[in-house]
């Protein structure tokens, strides 16, 4: 979407952790609601007024946390001969290339990013929780 769209406070919903999301495993559980938690600061700023708010810093604490998260995360599954490692790894990579980008053009560039930032988290960062990280939870945690 262009950043010449806007989204105002009726139309947007702030990212909502739910259980289903979970892993099962503590420290990857923590990570991905401290994202949501980014995340909704995020949105919050961007809702507010994005030239003079704190949205950059924002990207950059959603930038180190998530890479900082996916380190943990590899080193989990490189742990555990997770059979899926070099895709789900690759697929990390994507979401840095993806979120970097976001930063680089609220820096480069005018306009308002908060629709790219709601596509992110809704088309890309959530359902790589849901999906790959559920599948991963599923591979190397104990069944009960």
């Amino acid at each position: 979407m262009s950043n010449s769209q806007t989204v105002n406070r009726s139309e947007s919903t702030y990212y909502t952790w739910t259980e289903a999301m979970a892993i099962g495993h503590p420290m990857i559980d923590e990570d991905h609601r401290h994202i949501f938690d980014i995340a909704n600061r995020l949105q919050a700023e961007l809702l507010d007024d994005p030239e003079h708010s704190i949205v950059g810093e924002v990207l950059v604490e959603l930038i180190e946390h998530t890479g900082d998260h996916f380190v943990r995360e590899e080193a989990l599954m490189q742990a555990a001969n997770y059979p899926g490692y070099a895709m789900h790894k690759q697929e990390h990579g994507e979401l840095m290339k993806m979120v970097n980008d976001l930063h680089y053009r609220f820096m480069n560039r005018p306009g308002n990013i908060a629709v790219d930032v709601a596509d992110f988290f809704r088309k890309s960062l959530i359902p790589h929780f849901t999906n790959w990280d559920v599948k991963l939870g599923r591979s190397i945690l104990p069944a009960d």
